[in-house]
């Protein structure tokens, strides 16, 4: 027996006709009040029956929902399965865990692939990707390729460097270094990202050369390697591919940067043209928030609040 898909507001002929004979007053010789009864009654267990029938059927088909998780230096290749746990790779874990429950609430098959950063728009604009999990932000661009789901967590972005190169970029005036009085410098930024797209604005006034890379990771490599003398980073990325046992290891400088596009809440990015999937998303998401799940889910990786 071939495979069937229902919309959700499908009934078998049969349950249809009961339906609307007992939801009709005076209908098989009801009365109005039992026929309300009645209606209440079966618009209640209409989608058990319908999903019993059709699992004895062998029609149940699951959807099926393409995630695409931003890949990490940290787990390379890895597709559609659990990278291994580790500070680096807690972010990645976070959003799998995250992808997997909402699939679950949905009653939806997760299918997980791992781009590049760069890959996830472009794949969710062409429909390969559903679900995309890069920490992204909202921003008018944006807005005209993709909808988005409602606020995950909150982000900002920082310098990093190594203390001694940035000593001779300090103001001579003794405050704190800052990015809009940074000039002549060396800044790695990850391609794609805000922060990448907000150097390059500001390259030629501050007389800036940007160094972009591919993944958080190879930034601070770039640092290390003496390729760049800053790297402007998401806080909550930086902090996980930074190792904490490294001497020297770079630290943060200046204050967090939202504006601009380089901080504010973080989203879940979705195909422009699919409301109803996003509103599905949202509700897990609700559902989450209300029943605590998401909160336990977020300690269980980080041992901060960022949400």
């Amino acid at each position: 027996m071939p495979a069937l898909v229902f919309s959700a507001g499908y009934r078998p002929a049969g349950i249809a006709n009961r339906d609307k004979d007992c939801c009709s007053a005076g209908g098989a010789g009801t009365t109005p009040a039992a026929a309300s009864a009645c209606c209440t009654s079966l618009r209640r267990t209409l989608p058990a029956l319908v999903y019993t029938a059709l699992l004895w059927s062998g029609g149940v088909v699951a959807l099926d929902l393409q995630l695409a998780i931003v890949r990490t230096k940290a787990h390379g290749q890895t597709v559609n399965s659990h990278p291994l746990p580790s500070r680096a790779t807690a972010l990645v874990d976070f959003d799998l865990s995250l992808g997997r429950e909402i699939c679950r609430r949905l009653g939806a098959r997760c299918l997980v692939s791992y781009p590049e950063f760069a890959a996830i728009i472009p794949g969710i604009e062409s429909k390969r990707y559903h679900l995309g999990f890069g920490s992204y932000l909202r921003t008018a661009a944006r807005e005209k390729q993709l909808a988005f789901s409602d606020p995950l967590w909150r982000s900002a972005s920082r310098l990093l460097a190594f203390a001694e190169v940035a000593e001779p970029f300090t103001p001579p005036s003794g405050g704190d270094l800052r990015l809009e009085t940074l000039h002549d410098a060396r800044v790695a930024a990850m391609i794609g990202p805000q922060q990448h797209a907000y150097l390059q604005r500001i390259a030629t006034p501050q007389r800036l050369e940007v160094v972009g890379r591919a993944t958080l990771g190879d930034c601070l490599d770039a640092l290390k390697q003496q390729q760049a003398d800053f790297a402007l980073l998401p806080v909550l990325g930086a902090y996980l591919v930074l190792d904490p046992k490294a001497q020297p290891a770079p630290i943060f400088l200046g204050p967090g940067l939202v504006d601009n596009d380089l901080g504010g809440p973080v989203h879940i990015a979705l195909p422009k043209d699919d409301d109803q999937l996003r509103q599905q998303v949202n509700s897990a998401l609700d559902q989450m928030r209300r029943d605590g799940s998401y909160q336990r889910l977020w300690r269980r990786h980080f041992p901060f609040d960022s949400y």
